[in-house]
């Protein structure tokens, strides 16, 4: 029996829908001399309600989120640090007796909280520092770096370095890609009083095999800046004298580290900000997806591990947030984590395991995510747009009006959109981020756009679906029709109202029939020329004329590749070929109350369906 959250609307009570026969005219051609259908007539205020009341949800989710670190901006240090996502670019040069390296990089910041701050990176890194067993761990404020390299294939590992900063600002920790440091107690670079003319010094543990002794000092340095020089002494655990590097660091309000430079024996390198460079042309194309012989493939569980150059190999730890997982061209697996969320990179290391090989942190909770060859774009509840290369170098972000929950859509080969809450419309260069033209349709948007035969279809709260042209932005047309989910089919823009599917030409919106859709809506796609409406009773696929030519039951989720319609339900998994056929079918693990739909993600050579923790499963050809 139906739910009632999946009964279609009746004038009349109906107990159990399963009993009724189906549609009679389901497998009838619309006739295109039928009147066009007309829309319901709705309050004008009630989306307006309900835009409040959503939108202060968001709001006041954003604050939360926003609201981490609060504890740590009352003190002179404090003024020294940068934002959630403050990203930087640098040269830095190492000079090694008469021979100089350039070499370029990008650095983000990551403002965290307790427990969860510290277990943002790899898991055995992370455990050293939990095991200095900090007495305000929980409540402990966190500032994280995360340095990649651009360009340089040598550059195999990000530096990372943590940072408490509660009051001052100490080093707890930094993970390179040749070597690794924990301090107990931590190392502090900025006392929380810090002025020009402060001395301090500090003495500890540098890990399992070193102790350090620090001295430092502060003098006022140009535009408002302090300059922090001295020297780090590290020694064996025996006292036996090691390396001592000398430090100078330009520290500025807002931002952190601005240069750097260190010394030891007869090293030297050399570490300043520059301009963000011009982004590098990344492929944005992705070759279709063609599945040879699906009904060959097996199914195997995987796990996800982190291996730290420094400290070793361990399980992932963190949290993976709700949002799709997605797929670079390279056939790389990018994640979401919770909260003020990082993207995480993962490739496969084994046959059961894939490993962590890059983390980026966009700013803010991530709530979209997508890519479009082999770049990344996240939007987030910063109301940023952010966009990484394959490699973990961030290329370009833009700032939008309003928060867009919805992924942005590929329109061509370089180019894609994205609308945002307020209803902005914007199309972007996706190497560049570069905006080609933009214009709002005056009210707020939530549901995903639909691209097509040189449209891009709105939907908006107020009952408005609308077409632009993609090139353009230029009006094409618009009706009364508050859509729930579009696409677009050849000629026709297929519409979800009210529990009904409705076609409309692109060229001028007008009605070519409607076909009513039974259940809650889950999913829509387009696939060999037909469009898929997948509910959580009822899913159909359904021909452009309005035929439908296929009836699925309960699906929670659509995967289309080229040749193959993967449709995932609450039990079972089908992959159905173009005629409509059903060539493989496997059971699926039971859903749960904290995972209620099917995260899945197409490979060239089958797919993959994650989980709400790091495990997930693989179903593909073995061979």
């Amino acid at each position: 029996m139906n739910t009632a959250d999946d009964q279609p609307w009746s004038p009349f009570p109906v107990q159990d829908w399963s009993t009724l026969p189906p549609d009679p005219l389901g497998g009838v051609a619309i006739n295109p001399t039928w009147p066009a259908p007309q829309p319901a007539q709705r309050s004008w205020w009630l989306p307006l309600v309900v835009y409040g009341l959503v939108a202060a949800l968001i709001a006041g989710a954003a604050f939360l989120a926003s609201a981490v670190g609060v504890a740590a901006r009352v003190t002179p240090a404090a003024g020294y640090l940068p934002s959630d996502g403050g990203v930087s670019y640098e040269q830095t040069d190492t000079t090694r007796e008469l021979k100089t390296v350039v070499g370029l990089s990008v650095t983000e910041s990551a403002r965290l909280a307790g427990v969860a701050g510290l277990l943002s990176t790899d898991s055995t890194f992370a455990t050293k520092m939990l095991d200095e067993a900090y007495a305000d761990r929980d409540r402990i404020q966190i500032l994280r770096t995360t340095t990649t390299a651009i360009n340089d294939p040598a550059a195999t590992a990000q530096t990372t370095r943590f940072y408490r900063v509660n009051t001052g600002v100490e080093l707890m920790g930094v993970s390179t890609p040749s070597e690794g440091y924990v301090y107990s107690p931590a190392l502090v670079l900025l006392p929380a009083d810090v002025r020009a003319g402060s001395q301090w010094s500090g003495a500890g543990s540098a890990g399992d095999t070193l102790d350090y002794r620090s001295e430092l000092r502060a003098e006022a340095g140009s535009s408002g800046c302090l300059s922090v020089t001295g020297e780090v002494r590290y020694l064996s655990k025996e006292g036996q004298l090691g390396r001592v590097v000398t430090l100078s660091q330009t520290w500025c309000r807002r931002q952190g580290i601005v240069a750097e430079s260190q010394s030891f024996a007869d090293v030297r390198t050399t570490t300043s900000r520059i301009d963000p460079p011009e982004p590098s042309i990344q492929s944005t194309t992705n070759a279709p997806i063609v599945w040879s012989a699906p009904q060959r493939w097996t199914t195997r569980s995987m796990t996800t591990i982190s291996i730290n150059p420094t400290f070793g190999e361990g399980p992932m730890v963190g949290s993976p947030s709700a949002v799709t997982p997605v797929r670079t061209e390279s056939e790389l697996m990018i994640q979401a984590t919770v909260g003020r969320g990082d993207l995480v990179a993962t490739t496969p290391k084994t046959p059961t395991e894939w490993t962590s090989i890059w983390r980026t942190h966009p700013g803010g909770t991530v709530l979209s995510l997508s890519a479009f060859g082999n770049v990344i774009i996240a939007t987030t509840s910063n109301r940023q747009m952010v966009a990484y290369s394959d490699i973990g170098v961030r290329l370009w972000q833009l700032s939008l009006d309003d928060l867009a929950p919805t992924s942005p859509l590929r329109i061509s080969d370089r180019e894609a959109v994205l609308v945002d809450l307020s209803g902005e419309i914007r199309t972007f260069d996706l190497s560049t981020g570069t905006v080609l033209w933009q214009l709002n349709v005056g009210l707020d948007v939530n549901v995903s756009p639909a691209v097509g035969a040189g449209l891009v279809v709105i939907m908006d709260r107020g009952g408005t679906t609308a077409a632009f042209e993609e090139g353009t932005g230029e009006d094409r047309w618009d009706l009364q029709m508050q859509g729930a989910a579009a696409t677009v089919i050849g000629d026709t823009v297929v519409v979800i109202q009210d529990q009904t599917a409705h076609a409309l030409l692109t060229t001028t919106g007008r009605h070519r029939w409607a076909r009513p859709i039974f259940g809650t809506l889950t999913d829509m796609a387009s696939f060999a020329g037909q469009v898929v409406v997948a509910t959580k009773s009822q899913s159909v696929i359904v021909s452009g004329e309005g035929v439908i030519t296929q009836r699925l039951g309960p699906v929670l989720t659509l995967t289309p590749t080229q040749d193959h319609l993967l449709v995932w339900g609450p039990t079972e998994a089908r992959v159905i070929v173009k005629d409509g056929a059903i060539i493989s079918r496997w059971d699926l693990p039971a859903l749960t109350l904290s995972q209620q739909d099917r995260p899945a993600v197409a490979l060239s050579q089958g797919v993959l369906l994650f989980s709400n923790d790091w495990t997930f499963q693989a179903r593909e050809d073995a061979s």
